[in-house]
C-alpha cells in the first residue's frame, strides 16, 4: 500500500526539553492511524510539525512519496494536510460558510454566495455532517462546530487529516455519528491521523496505532493485536488500573441541597426546570446527561457566576446556608472548590507560572503573605508538595508556564489547587479528565475517591459513562434541566461490578 506521510528521525527540542526524539513513523494512505500516549508524550509536537505549525530541529518528511519542508501551515494545507485541534478555530461571530471559506476567500471583502452556502450544504450532506450554512458559530453545539472543522478540511480538499482529541466533548450519539463520517472518509481514499487517548476508540476505529512515551516511539503494531492493558503498557511503561478500586463507603451529613432550581439563559428559554439533587459527605454524586441539559447553568449558579435571566424558583444551600447572591470568594468561603469543564477559560492564567497558578485562589491567606508581598518559602513549598503529590510533569527546579504545558499537566495543576485547599467540604468536579491520558486518569480517579474517603462530597458532571460508573456512589440522570431517573447507591454498584449493559440504561434515559 502506498505511504501518505513518511517522518525519519524527527527531533525537536525546547529549549533543555526533548519533545520529539529521533521518531520515524510511516502512515498508510486510506486508512486511520491512532496515536497515543500519556500528556507529554511528544504527540501534539509531531502533529503540528506534519501540519507546518512547527518546524522539526532534524529529520525528513515525505507526502505522498514526496520529499517537503514546511515553514507554515499554509504550505502543509496546499499539500492536501488539514488539522482539527482539540480547541477548536473558528470564529465564533461568523457564520459556518464564512468560517470554512476565511482564508480561501475568492477577492476582498467579497460577502459569501448562496450559491457558496448551497455548495457547502450538499458537502456536508455528502459526509453525514449536514450544518445549517447560514448560521453562526456561536448559536451550534460542540459537535456542529466539530463538523463545521471536518468540512472546512473537506472544502480545502485535505487528503490527510489530523484529528486531535476529537470525541473529547462529544455525547456518544455524535460519537457514534463521527465514527461513520470518518469510515466513509477513509473509503474515498483519504488518510486519517487519530491523536486520542481513549483506547476503546483506538481499538474500534483505528487499523494500526503507533505509541509514544516521552517524546519517543516506542512501538507500531496492527489494533487487532492490541488491547487496552498491553496499548496503556506501552503508554506508561508500567500495568496501569483500568478502574480504580471503589470501596463501599459511609456517608454523612447533607452537604449540598438543591431543591426544585429553575432559571433561564440570557436567550430567555427554561434551561432548568425544577431541579432537585442532594449531596452527602463521603459520597460522589455523578450527574449523567448529554451536554446542553442545563449542565452549564447548574455549574454557574453553584459558582456565583450565572449569567441568565433572574432564578425564577428554588434554592441551593451549602451546609444549610443559602448561596443566593453569593460571589464565586464568598462560596469558596464555605469551603467549595470548583474543576470547571473549561480551565483555560475559568481556572488558569496561561501566562503564569505552574507556581502562581497553584497560588491562584489560596493568595489571601496570611499563611502566604510577608510584608508587601507574599513569603516565598511558604509559596515555594507549596508548589514543590502539590508538584510531586500530584506528578505534575516539569524539569526540575524550573516554573514554565502553566500554557506550555500539556493539557493533563495543566487539569493536574487544577485539581492540585482546587482539592488540596483547607477547609474543603464540597468539591464539584465538571468533566474532570476530559483529555487526559490514561496514566493521568488512574491518579485522578484515585486522588477523587480518596478525597471521598476523607469525607469530602463531591458532584462530579461527566460525558464520559464509564467513569460516571467507576466512581459514583449515585448517578442522576439529567434531561431538559431536571433529573429523569436516579440510580440507587445499590444500582450503581452492581453496574460497575457487572461491567456491561448499565451504560445503556443510563443512556436510556438521558436521550
Amino acid at each position: 500500500m502506498a505511504t501518505a506521510v513518511k517522518l525519519s528521525g524527527i527531533t525537536r527540542r525546547f529549549g533543555p526539553l526533548k519533545a520529539n526524539d529521533n521518531v520515524s513513523l510511516s502512515i498508510e494512505k486510506g486508512t486511520i492511524h491512532a496515536l497515543v500516549g500519556e500528556n507529554g508524550a511528544g504527540k501534539s509536537t509531531l502533529s503540528n510539525i506534519i501540519y507546518g505549525l512547527l518546524c522539526p530541529d532534524s529529520g525528513t518528511i515525505e507526502i505522498d512519496g514526496k520529499p517537503v519542508h514546511f515553514s507554515s501551515a499554509r504550505q502543509a494545507i496546499d499539500a492536501g494536510i488539514g488539522m482539527v485541534h482539540q480547541h477548536f478555530k473558528l470564529v465564533p461571530s461568523l457564520s459556518v460558510t464564512e468560517n470554512i471559506i476565511l482564508g480561501r476567500e475568492q477577492g476582498r471583502f467579497r460577502i459569501p454566495s448562496s450559491h457558496l452556502a448551497e455548495q457547502i450544504r450538499k458537502l456536508g450532506e455528502q459526509h453525514g455532517l449536514e450544518t445549517d450554512p447560514e448560521a453562526l458559530v456561536c448559536h451550534l453545539s460542540v459537535g456542529q462546530q466539530q463538523r463545521v472543522e471536518i468540512l472546512k478540511l473537506l472544502y480545502r480538499q485535505a487528503r490527510l487529516l489530523i484529528l486531535d482529541e476529537p470525541t473529547a466533548v462529544l455525547s456518544p450519539t455524535e460519537t457514534e455519528r463521527l465514527f461513520i463520517t470518518l469510515r466513509s472518509l477513509v473509503t474515498e481514499g483519504r488518510t486519517i491521523l487519530l491523536i486520542t487517548h481513549k483506547l476503546d476508540e483506538v481499538l474500534a476505529l483505528s487499523g494500526t496505532v503507533s505509541v509514544m512515551r516521552k517524546g519517543t516511539l516506542v512501538g507500531t503494531l496492527s489494533t487487532a493485536l492490541a488491547t487496552k492493558e498491553s496499548l496503556a503498557r506501552m503508554m506508561v511503561g508500567r500495568d496501569v488500573l483500568l478502574r480504580t478500586a471503589n470501596p463501599i463507603q459511609s456517608t454523612g451529613r447533607t452537604v449540598l441541597s438543591i431543591n426544585r432550581l429553575t432559571c433561564s439563559g440570557l436567550d430567555g428559554v427554561e434551561k432548568l426546570r425544577g431541579l432537585s439533587l442532594k449531596v452527602s459527605a463521603g459520597e460522589i454524586y455523578g450527574i449523567a446527561g448529554v451536554e446542553g441539559n442545563g449542565q452549564n447553568e447548574l455549574l454557574s449558579l453553584l459558582w456565583g457566576t450565572f449569567e441568565g435571566e433572574a432564578l425564577s424558583g428554588g434554592s441551593i444551600t451549602i451546609d444549610g446556608k443559602p448561596v443566593k447572591g453569593m460571589n464565586p470568594a464568598e462560596i469558596a468561603g464555605l469551603g467549595v472548590s470548583m474543576i470547571p469543564e473549561n480551565r483555560h477559560k475559568s481556572a488558569i492564567i496561561a501566562e503564569y507560572g505552574i507556581k502562581e497558578n497553584l497560588l491562584l485562589g489560596r493568595h489571601r491567606e496570611k499563611e502566604f503573605h510577608q510584608g508587601p508581598g507574599f513569603n516565598r518559602t511558604k509559596t515555594e513549598n507549596l508548589a514543590k508538595a502539590l508538584i510531586e503529590s500530584y506528578d505534575i510533569r516539569c524539569a526540575p527546579g524550573t516554573n514554565p508556564a502553566i500554557g506550555s504545558l500539556s493539557g493533563g499537566n495543566q487539569q493536574k495543576v487544577v485539581l492540585a489547587r482546587e482539592m488540596e485547599r483547607p477547609g474543603l467540604k464540597l468539591l464539584v468536579l465538571a468533566h474532570p479528565t476530559r483529555g487526559v491520558d490514561i496514566g493521568a486518569i488512574e491518579q485522578i480517579h484515585k486522588k477523587v475517591l480518596e478525597a471521598r474517603q476523607n469525607g469530602l462530597a463531591i458532584l462530579l458532571i461527566s460525558s464520559e459513562l464509564e467513569e460516571l460508573i467507576a466512581l459514583s456512589t449515585r448517578i442522576g440522570c439529567l434531561f431538559k434541566g431536571a433529573i429523569r431517573h436516579e440510580f440507587t447507591e445499590a444500582e450503581v454498584r452492581e453496574g460497575r461490578e457487572k461491567e456491561s449493559g448499565f451504560e445503556k440504561q443510563i443512556g436510556m434515559h438521558i436521550t
